[in-house]
C-alpha cells in the first residue's frame, strides 16, 4: 500500500503544479503558497476532528511534525512555487524532486534505514539533469541562472522534512494528525514569508487565479495526505523516489496544457528524465 499511496501523491503533485502555474499568470508564488496551505490545513484538521481521538494532540511526536512542517511544506513549497514562477514548471519541478537524495542521506544517517549503494551513476545523472535544466533559457520572459537556487533549496527543505516526518511516525504512527500539524506549521512559515515580502501589498488574488489555486490546493492536500500514509507504511528510501517521479507527469501535462506559457524542448525532456532516473537509482533499494 505504501507504493500505491506514493504513486498517488506523485500524480497529485504533478497536477497541482500545472494548476498553480496557471493561477500565477495573474498572481504570484507567495499568494499561491498561502492559499494552498490554508486549504491543506483546513481539510486535514476537519478530517482529524472526524477520525482522530482528541488525545492525539498530547503525542510526543507532535514536535517532529511541527519542525517538519516549517521546512516543508512551509519553506519547501514556497521555494518550489517561486521556482515555478521564475524558471517554469518543466525546469523547477524536476530539480525540487531531487529531494530524495537529501532525504535518503538523512534517513540512513539518522533513522538507520538501509540505502544500497548504486549510486555514483545515480548521483551523476541527477547532477547532469540539474545542469541541463538550469542551462535552458525559457522561450518567454527573462530568467537568471541564479534563480535555480530556489528549487535547489526547496529540494533540501523537502529532504529534511521527509526524514523528520518519518521520525515522528516512528514515535506515533498517526498520518492524518501528522499531516494536519505539518500543514499548519507550513502555513505559519508561508504567512511569515508573505509578511516579510510586503504583506497585503504583494498578496494578489484575482478571481481567475482563485479558481486555479482552489483546484491546486485540493490536489496538494491529496498529495500531502498520500505522502504521510505512504511514509506510515514504508521507508523513506522507498517512498521518496516514487513521489519524486512526478516531474515526468509534469512535463507531459506542461506539453498538453501550458503550451502558451512554456515550451518543452528536447533538452527539457532530457534534463527531467536524467533527474528522475538518477534520483530513482540513488535511492531505490
Amino acid at each position: 500500500m505504501a507504493i500505491h499511496f506514493a504513486f498517488l501523491a506523485g500524480f497529485c503533485f504533478a497536477v497541482s503544479h500545472i494548476l498553480v502555474r496557471r493561477g500565477m499568470v495573474q498572481s504570484n508564488a507567495l499568494t499561491a503558497s498561502v492559499i494552498s496551505l490554508t486549504m491543506s490545513a483546513t481539510v486535514a484538521w476537519a478530517l482529524v476532528a472526524l477520525f482522530v481521538p482528541s488525545t492525539a494532540i498530547f503525542s510526543s511526536a507532535i514536535w517532529y511534525f511541527v519542525i517538519a512542517g516549517l521546512f516543508a511544506p512551509g519553506m519547501g513549497r514556497t521555494l518550489n512555487f517561486i521556482g515555478i514562477e521564475r524558471i517554469g514548471v518543466a525546469r523547477a519541478v524536476p530539480i525540487v524532486n531531487s529531494s530524495p537524495i537529501f532525504a535518503s542521506i538523512f534517513a540512513v544517517g539518522f533513522l538507520g534505514e538501509v540505502w544500497l549503494a548504486q549510486n555514483i551513476v545515480g548521483t551523476t545523472l541527477v547532477i547532469l539533469g540539474v545542469v541541463v535544466l538550469s542551462s535552458i533559457r525559457p522561450a518567454q520572459g527573462e530568467w537568471r541562472k541564479m534563480d535555480v537556487i530556489y528549487p535547489v533549496l526547496g529540494a533540501l527543505s523537502f529532504g529534511i522534512s521527509s526524514t523528520l516526518r518519518k521520525a515522528g511516525l516512528n514515535v506515533d504512527n498517526n498520518p492524518l494528525f501528522a499531516a494536519a500539524v505539518t500543514a499548519t506549521a507550513g502555513l505559519f512559515i508561508s504567512v511569515c514569508l508573505l509578511k516579510l515580502g510586503g504583506g497585503s501589498r504583494i498578496f494578489r488574488l484575482p478571481r481567475r487565479s482563485l479558481g486555479w489555486y482552489f483546484a491546486a490546493g485540493m490536489f496538494n492536500t491529496g498529495a500531502m495526505l498520500s505522502v504521510f500514509y505512504a511514509l506510515s507504511m514504508g521507508k523513506v528510501v522507498v517512498v521518496e523516489p516514487i513521489v519524486a517521479a512526478n516531474p515526468v507527469v509534469s512535463v507531459v501535462l506542461t506539453a498538453l496544457f501550458l503550451r502558451d506559457l512554456e515550451s518543452i524542448t528536447t533538452r527539457v525532456v532530457v534534463g527531467a528524465v536524467c533527474t528522475v532516473a538518477g534520483t530513482i537509482l540513488v535511492v531505490t533499494i
